[in-house]
């Protein structure tokens, strides 16, 4: 498949088609999870867009047709991800791979084009450039996710739940003064 990565708007068809997207990837299992598109169109339109550092990209075919998409922004206190993961760390943990973070907050291929390299594309232009120490992510541990995370070079960090009845989540971190090096 011939992509390209281009940068994802908040609004317009490559928007629409990207939140088409990240429905159909999180309505699989384990997420079945179908109304989580409106949820990340929602957040991507508010306040997640205005974070520090936001940076969105979609992985296109020539017709503009979207195979894959992520985003993330710096990690700041007051965060409630960021905030959560600081509480849930030791201080010595949460110093290191918090402190000066960017967090890959969502990352969706199309389930027809999974585990043709798009994810890998998505994740290496995200970071490409990044000033920030660190990059991290939490995935759920019954995915198959966190394996593509550790063959990108993210080290297991710690495993938590966001809530009570919650699935369980992996925290994941790169180094990425190693990207390059």
């Amino acid at each position: 498949m011939n992509l390209e990565i281009v940068p994802l708007p908040t609004i317009g068809p490559l928007f629409e088609g990207a939140i088409r997207v990240y429905a159909e990837a999180f309505s699989q299992p384990p997420y079945c999870d179908p109304d989580r598109g409106r949820e990340i169109r929602d957040r991507l339109r508010g306040e997640h867009s205005h974070r520090l550092g936001f940076r969105a990209l979609a992985a296109t075919d020539p017709a503009q047709r979207v195979a894959g998409m992520v985003y993330g922004y710096r990690g700041r206190n007051g965060q409630w991800w960021h905030d959560t993961v600081t509480r849930a760390l030791p201080p010595d943990g949460a110093l290191d791979w918090l402190s000066d973070s960017y967090e890959l907050v969502e990352l969706a291929v199309d389930p027809r084009f999974q585990r043709q390299g798009i994810a890998t594309a998505l994740v290496d232009a995200l970071l490409e450039g990044r000033s920030e120490r660190t990059c991290v992510l939490s995935t759920r541990t019954d995915s198959d996710a966190h394996h593509l995370y550790s063959g990108l070079g993210f080290e297991f960090v710690a495993e938590m739940k966001f809530s009570a009845k919650g699935a369980p989540f992996y925290v994941m971190g790169l180094r990425l003064s190693a990207i390059g090096d």
